[in-house]
């Protein structure tokens, strides 16, 4: 860990060359992130076109995530096995391919394979441009850089309802898998000139691939958060369905944990929760994560249900919020890279938590101008609790720790964020009474699924108070 004296750190430089690369990645990321918020609002057309319900199409959306998160546990070991820089192409190549699928899709359920294949190249863009970019910044430049990838985690999934709703008002749901297509292509050509050839502070021979703990994993996340959100949306436990698949995830997932405390070289350093700043950062990333994605797609269900709002009109009024982010992002890096992280992550969970907890509380005729300063506060702080609190994890580890490390965090965002994502759909479909209920019955049920968004924007609190504390200390 870097210790530095508040207001008297001298920042590093950063060169040209360092910059280039992080815009490079930052694109490639950046779709990912797009691709999981941006179909949020598209459900309900989806859904009709297809002929089947909102719980089915959320899978389009959940589906995605939990591929994300199945893909993350092989990341650090595929780019010590290719190279990160071969990795991140294999996978924006794999993803552009998929994304035409995506746009092609006949049915619900072809929509949701390809969904789920696209999120398995999806996932391992951010956690190896991270890699790419923690190794080769340094703890002293760690903050301005992550924050290039702070855009693709925070701005955009949140701009992704703005940008989905303009494309199914300009062409219809296929353009929310298009616009991947000449993006990703730029992204491509630009990375294959800046990009370094050699790869940067790898960390050795990749060794033999733990089966048996990918395997555990990926099968105990996805059982955990499906069994998760069907209890939510039973209203309590009692189906043996859903019970079973939650006690099944929790006990394989306690199995990869026992496992990987006891291998030499595991496929996740789940030891690495230890440390007194790496452990509270990820907790944070978990809360952040789950906060964000189960309000993206929340938000729109007001505007849509309650105010009956077009979609183009929804997207421009979740703008505010990445107004709020724009805000933050050009100078929270920097002062994570002079004062440290800790300050600022408190702030921004403070942040965060003021700009949801009015959500709980709408009315049909909550003044638009309230809910623009609401979102953009919430979006400030967005910014100011996730980026940080990844910068000052990732800069307390050694550097040949940095691929051990982007897993993990990234594992623990994703995870929050497919619970989110689940649990917000089964609230608010669970507190939606039947019939012609609109929309009072859509305001009770938007108020209830915030005010449960709220409590959890809350809970990394003290994990951030311990993240300062340790900060401090040095």
């Amino acid at each position: 860990m870097v210790s530095i004296a508040p207001g008297t750190a001298r920042l590093e430089r950063i060169p040209a060359a360092l910059w280039r690369q992080a815009a490079v990645l930052v694109v490639g990321g950046f779709l990912s992130r797009l691709t999981t918020s941006i179909v949020n609002i598209g459900l309900a057309p989806m859904g009709e076109g297809f002929g089947v319900t909102l719980d089915t199409m959320q899978w389009v959306a959940t589906g995605y995530l939990l591929a994300l998160a199945a893909a993350i546990p092989i990341s650090a070991w595929a780019a010590r096995r290719v190279g990160p820089t071969r990795l991140w192409f294999a996978s924006l190549m794999l993803f552009i391919l998929i994304s035409v699928a995506c746009a092609l899709s006949a049915t619900a359920g072809q929509l949701i394979a390809a969904r789920v294949l696209l999120g398995l190249c999806g996932g391992l863009l951010v956690p190896v441009g991270q890699m790419l970019l923690g190794m080769a910044a340094g703890p002293g430049r760690m903050g301005r850089l992550m924050g290039t990838m702070g855009i693709v985690v925070v701005l955009a999934p949140a701009i992704g309802s703005t940008v989905g709703s303009a494309l199914l008002a300009w062409q219809g749901w296929p353009w929310l898998f298009w616009i991947n297509v000449p993006l990703g292509l730029a992204a491509l050509l630009a990375g294959w000139r800046w990009l370094p050839r050699t790869e940067p502070g790898a960390a050795g021979a990749a060794g033999r691939l733990d089966l048996p703990g990918l395997v555990l994993l990926t099968l105990g996340l996805p059982l955990m958060t499906w069994g998760v959100a069907a209890i939510a949306q039973a209203g309590g436990f009692g189906a043996a369905a859903a019970d079973g698949a939650l006690l099944l995830g929790l006990a394989l997932i306690a199995g990869f944990v026992l496992r990987a405390r006891r291998m030499e070289a595991p496929l996740i350093r789940i030891r690495l929760l230890r440390h007194r700043i790496f452990g509270p950062a990820g907790l944070i990333l978990f809360c952040g994560g789950f906060t964000v994605y189960g309000a993206q797609i929340a938000l729109p269900l007001y505007y849509l249900l309650v105010r009956h709002e077009t979609v183009f009109m929804t997207g421009l009024l979740i703008l505010p919020q990445d107004l709020g982010i724009a805000l933050a992002m050009p100078f929270s890096g920097r002062l994570a890279d002079r004062f440290g992280g800790g300050r600022l992550v408190v702030a921004g969970i403070v942040l965060t938590v003021l700009g949801t907890v009015p959500l709980a509380f709408l009315e049909v005729h909550t003044s638009y101008l309230w809910l623009s300063a609401v979102l953009a506060v919430r979006g400030f702080g967005m910014v100011l609790s996730g980026m940080p609190a990844m910068t000052v994890a990732l800069a307390s580890l050694p550097k040949e720790r940095v691929p051990d490390g982007v897993p993990l965090l990234n594992i623990l965002d994703r995870t929050g964020a497919s619970i989110g994502a689940a649990l917000a759909v089964a609230l608010f479909g669970l507190f939606l009474p039947p019939g012609p209920a609109y929309p009072m019955g859509a305001l009770a049920a938007f108020d209830i699924t915030h005010a449960f968004l709220a409590l959890v924007a809350a809970l990394p609190l003290l994990p951030a108070l311990i993240l300062l504390r340790a900060e401090k200390r040095g």
